[in-house]
């Protein structure tokens, strides 16, 4: 779990992302999650069950349906680690959706 820095609309937001990037791939780029604290609204919205533990600060889910390829400039920093179960649910909800 990192958080990454948005630029939109003229203003700037820090927000938490899941890289699901695999490990040897990462280079320069790499393929994120955006994560919310708002309700799910759709089947690859995926719940993180351990939010606590990844770092978050409120319940939240990974948007699996809205990942995206960032370059690591606008990492901000690491924030924590998605626990093995939770980190499984994204990438299956990931490739199920793509």
């Amino acid at each position: 779990m990192v958080k990454v820095e948005y630029k939109q609309a003229g203003t700037t937001k820090i927000r938490p992302v899941v890289i699901v990037s695999n490990d040897k791939a990462i280079d320069i780029d790499m393929i994120i999650a955006p994560v919310t604290g708002q309700a799910a609204r759709n089947e690859f919205d995926v719940p993180i069950i351990k939010w606590k533990e990844a770092g978050l600060e409120k319940p939240s889910v990974a948007r699996a349906s809205k990942i995206m390829m960032i370059h690591n400039s606008v990492l901000f920093k690491r924030i924590g680690e998605l626990q093995s179960e939770d980190l499984e649910n994204v990438l299956r909800k990931c490739r199920e959706c793509f």
